[in-house]
């Protein structure tokens, strides 16, 4: 009895003490004047809120695009994100926008506002 009341204190331990998984890849539904905190990543990103605005171009007709007002601190770095598609870089972090939100009411999970970060380590940068 006494021999795998050992094991089973030394399986327990080794789980325990175990390293924590490394930062790969996460989501985060961001709300309106919310500010998440990554400390494993040592940044700050906040949201100012999601909504619409007017483009004009020429002489095309005018149309309404989806923007966040994001900004983004990582150690001495600021960036702001929001007004295109393309992912945002810093050192070798990758932050992209998957869905914004600038309805008055909640769509797709995300409340009025918000949106949803897709944040990745790309370990290349």
């Amino acid at each position: 009895m006494k021999p795998i009341l050992v094991f089973i204190a030394v399986i327990i331990t080794a789980g325990c003490s175990s390293p924590s998984k490394p930062f790969t890849e996460k989501r985060y539904t961001l709300a309106s004047k919310e500010t998440l905190k990554i400390g494993e990543l040592n940044m700050t990103i906040i949201n100012n809120g999601c909504g619409r605005k007017w483009i004009v171009e020429g002489e095309h007709p005018a149309f309404e695009r989806a923007y966040c007002d994001i900004v983004i601190n990582r150690g001495d770095t600021t960036m702001h994100a929001g007004n295109d598609s393309d992912p945002v870089y810093i050192g070798d972090i990758e932050i992209d926008i998957e869905r914004m939100n600038p309805w008055g009411s909640w769509e797709d999970s995300i409340p009025p506002g918000g949106c949803r970060l897709r944040i990745k380590r790309t370990g290349s940068r």
